[in-house]
């Protein structure tokens, strides 16, 4: 099973208000939307305090990551700070979950 991955050339974050009122529940209050080129590859969703994070998955050519709030910071740092930065989805192989995989980012190693 073949690794997707994309180099992150660009980013934009989202961070959401609370909505009391409306009828919709929103599982996490902060993304970043992932771009490799013009194209968005990615995005990262954070969850709201005291919520899991779901699984992510590998949809239409995207990477869904999800992950718990206190990681907001570590990825938002890591995209500032690193480059190059990368995304990728490593579909892991498990009969009781056909679209089964991890999402993580990482950077190349540097020299010293």
């Amino acid at each position: 099973m073949a690794v997707t991955t994309y180099q992150i050339d660009d980013y934009c974050v989202k961070i959401y208000a609370r909505d009391s009122k409306g009828r919709r529940t929103r599982w996490g209050d902060r993304m970043i939307q992932l771009y490799s080129g013009e194209k968005m590859v990615a995005q990262a969703v954070f969850s709201k305090s005291k919520h899991d994070a779901p699984e992510p998955y590998f949809s239409d050519g995207k990477i869904f990551y999800f992950a718990e709030s206190d990681q907001f910071a570590d990825v938002l740092d890591l995209l500032r700070n690193e480059k190059p930065v990368y995304i990728a989805w490593q579909p892991v192989h498990d009969p009781k979950e056909p679209n089964d995989g991890d999402a993580y980012f990482y950077t190349v190693t540097e020299r010293k």
